[in-house]
Protein backbone atom coordinates (compact mmCIF):
# COMPACT_ATOMS: atom_id res chain seq x y z
CA UNK A 1 0.00 0.00 0.00
CA UNK A 2 1.91 3.03 -1.17
CA UNK A 3 1.18 6.35 -1.52
CA UNK A 4 2.40 9.62 -3.00
CA UNK A 5 1.12 13.37 -2.57
CA UNK A 6 -2.68 13.28 -4.28
CA UNK A 7 -5.18 12.96 -1.53
CA UNK A 8 -8.36 10.67 -2.22
CA UNK A 9 -11.60 11.54 -2.61
CA UNK A 10 -13.86 12.40 0.73
CA UNK A 11 -16.02 9.22 1.66
CA UNK A 12 -17.91 8.80 4.60
CA UNK A 13 -16.45 7.08 7.50
CA UNK A 14 -16.06 3.19 7.07
CA UNK A 15 -17.66 1.39 9.47
CA UNK A 16 -16.09 -0.83 11.74
CA UNK A 17 -14.52 -4.27 10.57
CA UNK A 18 -12.46 -6.95 11.93
CA UNK A 19 -8.92 -7.42 11.60
CA UNK A 20 -9.13 -10.56 9.32
CA UNK A 21 -11.60 -8.29 6.68
CA UNK A 22 -9.95 -5.07 6.67
CA UNK A 23 -6.32 -7.16 6.05
CA UNK A 24 -7.48 -9.72 3.48
CA UNK A 25 -5.80 -9.14 -0.27
CA UNK A 26 -7.16 -6.69 -2.77
CA UNK A 27 -3.69 -6.45 -4.20
CA UNK A 28 -3.39 -7.35 -8.09
CA UNK A 29 -0.04 -8.77 -7.65
CA UNK A 30 0.52 -12.43 -8.41
CA UNK A 31 2.73 -14.64 -6.64
CA UNK A 32 6.17 -14.96 -6.45
CA UNK A 33 7.86 -18.00 -7.26
CA UNK A 34 11.46 -18.91 -5.90
CA UNK A 35 13.64 -19.25 -8.65
CA UNK A 36 16.97 -21.25 -6.72
CA UNK A 37 19.12 -20.22 -9.25
CA UNK A 38 18.42 -16.35 -8.69
CA UNK A 39 18.98 -16.80 -5.30
CA UNK A 40 21.16 -15.61 -3.09
CA UNK A 41 22.63 -17.47 0.02
CA UNK A 42 22.22 -16.55 3.12
CA UNK A 43 22.15 -17.79 6.17
CA UNK A 44 23.98 -21.17 8.25
CA UNK A 45 21.95 -24.21 9.36
CA UNK A 46 22.74 -26.44 12.03
CA UNK A 47 20.72 -28.48 14.62
CA UNK A 48 20.65 -27.87 18.59
CA UNK A 49 18.66 -29.90 21.21
CA UNK A 50 16.90 -31.57 18.10
CA UNK A 51 15.80 -27.95 16.47
CA UNK A 52 16.40 -26.84 13.48
CA UNK A 53 18.11 -23.86 13.68
CA UNK A 54 19.25 -21.00 11.08
CA UNK A 55 21.56 -18.47 12.02
CA UNK A 56 22.30 -15.02 10.18
CA UNK A 57 25.88 -13.56 11.10
CA UNK A 58 26.31 -9.79 11.67
CA UNK A 59 27.03 -8.62 8.20
CA UNK A 60 24.12 -10.52 6.77
CA UNK A 61 21.24 -9.57 9.23
CA UNK A 62 22.98 -5.63 8.86
CA UNK A 63 22.43 -5.89 5.12
CA UNK A 64 19.04 -7.17 5.67
CA UNK A 65 17.85 -4.75 7.94
CA UNK A 66 19.44 -1.85 6.28
CA UNK A 67 16.55 -1.15 3.86
CA UNK A 68 13.94 -0.65 7.24
CA UNK A 69 16.53 2.03 8.77
CA UNK A 70 13.35 4.42 8.08
CA UNK A 71 10.76 2.37 9.56
CA UNK A 72 8.12 3.59 12.44
CA UNK A 73 5.95 1.66 14.15
CA UNK A 74 2.33 2.83 14.75
CA UNK A 75 -0.30 1.93 17.47
CA UNK A 76 -4.16 2.19 17.07
CA UNK A 77 -6.39 3.41 20.28
CA UNK A 78 -8.94 2.06 19.79
CA UNK A 79 -10.14 -0.81 16.73
CA UNK A 80 -8.12 -0.58 13.88
CA UNK A 81 -9.93 1.80 10.99
CA UNK A 82 -10.68 0.06 7.36
CA UNK A 83 -7.39 0.65 4.93
CA UNK A 84 -9.01 3.76 3.61
CA UNK A 85 -9.04 5.64 6.40
CA UNK A 86 -5.30 4.88 6.90
CA UNK A 87 -4.52 6.14 3.75
CA UNK A 88 -6.50 9.21 3.99
CA UNK A 89 -5.24 9.98 7.34
CA UNK A 90 -1.56 9.85 6.14
CA UNK A 91 -2.44 11.84 2.70
CA UNK A 92 -3.46 14.75 5.05
CA UNK A 93 0.30 14.89 6.49
CA UNK A 94 1.73 15.87 2.53
CA UNK A 95 4.33 13.51 3.18
CA UNK A 96 7.31 14.75 0.25
CA UNK A 97 8.53 11.32 -0.29
CA UNK A 98 6.85 7.94 -0.83
CA UNK A 99 6.10 5.79 1.53
CA UNK A 100 4.48 2.62 2.26
CA UNK A 101 2.17 1.20 5.46
CA UNK A 102 1.51 -2.66 6.51
CA UNK A 103 -0.53 -4.18 9.31
CA UNK A 104 1.85 -5.78 11.78
CA UNK A 105 -1.40 -7.36 13.90
CA UNK A 106 -4.37 -6.41 14.93
CA UNK A 107 -4.16 -2.58 16.56
CA UNK A 108 -0.22 -1.84 15.12
CA UNK A 109 1.00 -1.00 12.00
CA UNK A 110 4.22 -0.78 10.41
CA UNK A 111 4.85 2.66 8.14
CA UNK A 112 8.52 2.29 6.39
CA UNK A 113 9.34 5.90 5.01
CA UNK A 114 11.82 6.81 1.92
CA UNK A 115 12.74 10.38 2.89
CA UNK A 116 14.99 11.17 6.18
CA UNK A 117 12.92 14.58 6.36
CA UNK A 118 9.41 12.55 6.36
CA UNK A 119 10.91 10.16 9.13
CA UNK A 120 12.60 12.90 11.25
CA UNK A 121 8.52 15.07 10.88
CA UNK A 122 7.04 12.36 12.48
CA UNK A 123 9.52 10.62 15.04
CA UNK A 124 10.93 13.83 16.07
CA UNK A 125 8.37 16.35 15.25
CA UNK A 126 5.22 17.60 16.81
CA UNK A 127 2.42 15.16 15.48
CA UNK A 128 2.21 12.37 18.03
CA UNK A 129 -1.09 11.68 17.47
CA UNK A 130 -2.51 11.52 14.22
CA UNK A 131 -6.38 11.31 13.78
CA UNK A 132 -7.11 8.52 11.30
CA UNK A 133 -10.49 8.18 11.18
CA UNK A 134 -13.51 8.66 13.97
CA UNK A 135 -14.51 5.09 14.75
CA UNK A 136 -10.22 4.39 15.66
CA UNK A 137 -9.25 6.86 17.96
CA UNK A 138 -6.09 8.02 17.36
CA UNK A 139 -2.71 6.81 15.50
CA UNK A 140 0.21 7.14 17.98
CA UNK A 141 3.76 6.74 16.77
CA UNK A 142 5.21 4.65 19.64
CA UNK A 143 9.04 3.78 18.24
CA UNK A 144 11.56 3.56 15.68
CA UNK A 145 11.84 -0.28 14.32
CA UNK A 146 15.31 -1.39 15.58
CA UNK A 147 14.84 -5.32 15.62
CA UNK A 148 11.73 -4.92 17.55
CA UNK A 149 11.81 -7.64 20.43
CA UNK A 150 8.91 -9.28 22.00
CA UNK A 151 8.58 -7.20 24.80
CA UNK A 152 6.98 -4.26 26.66
CA UNK A 153 3.27 -5.38 26.48
CA UNK A 154 3.97 -5.53 22.37
CA UNK A 155 3.80 -9.72 22.35
CA UNK A 156 2.24 -10.27 19.07
CA UNK A 157 4.42 -7.50 17.41
CA UNK A 158 6.84 -9.22 14.74
CA UNK A 159 10.23 -9.55 15.84
CA UNK A 160 11.98 -9.81 12.81
CA UNK A 161 10.26 -7.99 9.36
CA UNK A 162 13.63 -8.13 7.65
CA UNK A 163 13.63 -11.64 6.97
CA UNK A 164 11.00 -10.61 4.78
CA UNK A 165 13.43 -10.33 2.37
CA UNK A 166 13.20 -12.57 -0.68
CA UNK A 167 16.29 -14.54 -0.24
CA UNK A 168 15.69 -14.78 3.51
CA UNK A 169 12.44 -16.28 3.35
CA UNK A 170 13.52 -18.67 0.69
CA UNK A 171 16.49 -20.16 3.59
CA UNK A 172 14.26 -20.07 6.23
CA UNK A 173 11.49 -22.29 4.23
CA UNK A 174 14.28 -24.51 2.99
CA UNK A 175 14.33 -26.11 6.04
CA UNK A 176 10.46 -27.05 5.73
CA UNK A 177 10.56 -28.63 2.46
CA UNK A 178 11.47 -26.85 -0.97
CA UNK A 179 9.93 -23.65 -1.61
CA UNK A 180 7.80 -23.26 -4.84
CA UNK A 181 6.30 -19.25 -4.06
CA UNK A 182 5.21 -16.68 -1.48
CA UNK A 183 1.88 -15.27 -1.56
CA UNK A 184 1.39 -11.56 -3.29
CA UNK A 185 1.31 -9.84 0.25
CA UNK A 186 4.09 -11.50 1.76
CA UNK A 187 5.99 -10.53 -1.63
CA UNK A 188 4.98 -6.89 -1.39
CA UNK A 189 5.55 -6.98 2.56
CA UNK A 190 1.87 -5.27 2.15
CA UNK A 191 1.29 -7.80 5.16
CA UNK A 192 4.00 -8.48 7.87
CA UNK A 193 2.22 -10.18 10.50
CA UNK A 194 2.52 -13.72 8.36
CA UNK A 195 4.88 -14.69 5.70
CA UNK A 196 2.61 -17.54 3.71
CA UNK A 197 4.55 -19.55 1.34
CA UNK A 198 3.81 -22.37 -1.10
CA UNK A 199 6.02 -25.15 -0.18
CA UNK A 200 6.31 -29.03 -1.44
CA UNK A 201 6.52 -31.75 1.46
CA UNK A 202 7.10 -35.11 1.89
CA UNK A 203 4.33 -36.46 3.36
CA UNK A 204 6.24 -39.62 4.74
CA UNK A 205 8.70 -37.23 6.52
CA UNK A 206 7.48 -35.55 10.09
CA UNK A 207 6.68 -32.30 9.92
CA UNK A 208 8.78 -29.34 11.80
CA UNK A 209 6.49 -27.35 13.36
CA UNK A 210 8.75 -24.31 14.36
CA UNK A 211 12.25 -22.83 13.41
CA UNK A 212 14.93 -21.21 15.65
CA UNK A 213 16.57 -17.90 13.98
CA UNK A 214 19.52 -16.53 15.81
CA UNK A 215 20.57 -13.01 14.66
CA UNK A 216 22.25 -9.96 16.60
CA UNK A 217 22.44 -11.94 19.78
CA UNK A 218 18.87 -12.90 19.77
CA UNK A 219 16.89 -16.05 19.54
CA UNK A 220 13.34 -16.09 17.77
CA UNK A 221 11.38 -19.34 18.00
CA UNK A 222 8.99 -19.13 14.73
CA UNK A 223 5.91 -21.37 14.79
CA UNK A 224 5.38 -22.92 11.71
CA UNK A 225 1.13 -23.50 10.55
CA UNK A 226 0.44 -25.76 7.46
CA UNK A 227 -2.70 -25.25 5.45
CA UNK A 228 -4.34 -28.25 3.98
CA UNK A 229 -2.17 -30.90 4.91
CA UNK A 230 -4.19 -33.98 2.67
CA UNK A 231 -3.98 -37.80 4.74
CA UNK A 232 -1.47 -40.03 3.26
CA UNK A 233 -2.13 -43.66 3.58
CA UNK A 234 1.03 -45.42 3.74
CA UNK A 235 -1.05 -48.71 2.95
CA UNK A 236 -2.11 -48.18 -0.08
CA UNK A 237 -0.14 -45.31 -1.52
CA UNK A 238 -3.32 -42.87 -1.95
CA UNK A 239 -3.67 -39.55 -0.90
CA UNK A 240 -7.17 -38.94 1.04
CA UNK A 241 -7.19 -40.89 3.93
CA UNK A 242 -4.63 -42.69 6.48
CA UNK A 243 -4.17 -46.20 7.38
CA UNK A 244 -6.44 -46.01 10.03
CA UNK A 245 -9.11 -45.68 7.44
CA UNK A 246 -7.83 -47.85 4.84
CA UNK A 247 -10.47 -50.36 3.76
CA UNK A 248 -7.75 -52.47 1.86
CA UNK A 249 -6.02 -53.32 4.86
CA UNK A 250 -9.99 -54.39 6.20
CA UNK A 251 -9.36 -51.44 9.01
CA UNK A 252 -13.36 -50.30 7.94
CA UNK A 253 -15.74 -50.92 5.36
CA UNK A 254 -15.07 -50.99 1.65
CA UNK A 255 -17.43 -48.34 0.99
CA UNK A 256 -20.16 -49.21 -2.28
CA UNK A 257 -19.34 -48.08 -5.67
CA UNK A 258 -20.80 -44.82 -7.03
CA UNK A 259 -23.46 -44.81 -8.65
CA UNK A 260 -22.84 -44.20 -12.66
CA UNK A 261 -25.60 -42.83 -14.29
CA UNK A 262 -25.50 -43.56 -18.17
CA UNK A 263 -25.60 -40.37 -20.97
CA UNK A 264 -28.06 -39.50 -22.72
CA UNK A 265 -26.22 -36.69 -24.89
CA UNK A 266 -25.11 -37.89 -27.81
CA UNK A 267 -27.12 -41.39 -27.72
CA UNK A 268 -29.00 -42.78 -30.77
CA UNK A 269 -31.67 -45.47 -30.68
CA UNK A 270 -32.34 -47.72 -33.99
CA UNK A 271 -35.44 -49.85 -34.55
CA UNK A 272 -35.52 -52.57 -37.44
CA UNK A 273 -38.49 -54.71 -38.55
CA UNK A 274 -37.92 -58.05 -39.61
Amino acid sequence: MANSGSSPPEYPPPKKASYANVTASSSHQSNLPFDPKRIVPIGTYNEKDGKKVLGFSSSENDLLAASWKLTLIGKFSFAIPHPKGIDSGFSALNLKGTFSWSFANSSHIIIKLQLEEDFNKLWMGTLWSLGICPDAGHLRLIRKWKLLLRQDGDSSLPAAIHFFDHNALFAIRNIIGTPLQVDSLTASRSRLSMARACIELDLLKERIEEIVLEFDNTTQVQKIIYERIPEYCTHCKHIGHSIVGCYMNGNVTRPPPPMRHPSSVGSMITTSRG
